[in-house]
């Protein structure tokens, strides 16, 4: 289940994939699926594993985007899972934009590069979150 349709496009046709596109607004920044169709679609969804990108993560406002739309989608992805991973380069630690989708408390693993800052990394895993370099 993805609302990212360059996602949905390296998966469609794969064999051993059952591909499920949500639907919602595409946003052309990030070429995925957003708006109140695609928050609705995700509220009757369970799933074991989400794997989510962010503009912002930071241990005092946690996980952030600019755009409205994509926060309350990003939410209710990270709702609807048992666990959540976190897909952020360094550059994007210590940001903050304007629009929180999550907690750090609603994350489980953040995986990096190692272009993370020592005291981020002790600030991140302070609160809570596991820290992956990767």
């Amino acid at each position: 289940v993805t609302h990212a349709v360059p996602v949905a496009a390296r998966l469609a046709g794969l064999p051993h994939i059952e591909l499920h596109l949500l639907p919602g607004r595409g946003r052309p920044t990030t070429h995925a699926a957003v708006g109140t169709d695609t928050v609705a679609a995700l509220h009757d969804l369970r799933a074991d594993l989400a794997f989510l990108a962010t503009n912002g993560i930071s241990a005092g406002f946690g996980l952030t985007t600019p755009d409205r739309d994509e926060a309350a989608t990003k939410r209710a992805i990270a709702g609807a899972a048992r666990r959540t991973v976190v897909l952020a380069d360094s550059s994007k630690i210590g940001v903050e934009t304007s629009q929180r989708f999550a907690a750090i408390e609603d994350v489980d693993v953040l995986i990096t590069d190692d272009g993370l800052a020592k005291e981020d990394r002790r600030a991140l895993e302070k609160a809570g979150l596991e820290v992956v370099v990767a």
